[in-house]
């Protein structure tokens, strides 16, 4: 069971994913945090890399938002299931601006030392994304496959 203060520390985390106020990044991670996600090549060391991560996807997607469905763990390790949705209206990992919408469904696993983040590790479908945005083979299927034309 997450304490009060882990809890408050990912309330913080949601809000800054979900405005991407830079502000909030110190609030929440450690200077020397490391973040992996399937989007960059290269895991993101700090909060300058981290700030830039952020950065790209919000400029890709200016009204992403972060969806909590459910979050687990202790004081030491936390496990959060979650959905992201959002517009490209920007570019974004080299791709010019689709106008479509996309969703993606995922989990992080986040290692905590004190109240500040240290690691973090989010898995989702990166090819899905792609499909979503027309940009990747069998875009057409997932579409159909979700509904969409």
């Amino acid at each position: 069971m997450l304490s009060a203060n882990v809890q408050a520390l990912f309330d913080v985390m949601t809000e800054l994913w979900n405005t991407g106020n830079p502000a909030l990044l110190s609030q929440v991670y450690s200077e020397d945090a490391v973040r992996v996600d399937p989007l960059n090549a290269e895991p993101a060391h700090g909060i300058q890399q981290i700030t830039a991560s952020l950065a790209a996807i919000r400029a890709g997607f200016p009204d992403f938002k972060l969806h909590i469905k459910q979050r687990m763990g202790d004081d030491e390790w936390v496990v959060t299931e979650w959905s992201a949705t959002g517009t490209q209206t920007g570019a974004f990992l080299g791709v010019p601006p689709t106008g479509k919408a996309a969703t993606v469904h995922g989990v992080s696993l986040t290692r905590l030392d004190g109240l500040k983040i240290i690691e973090e590790r989010a898995y989702f479908d990166r090819l899905a994304l792609l499909q979503q945005l027309g940009v990747a083979p069998g875009a057409s299927q997932s579409a159909a496959a979700a509904g969409r034309p």
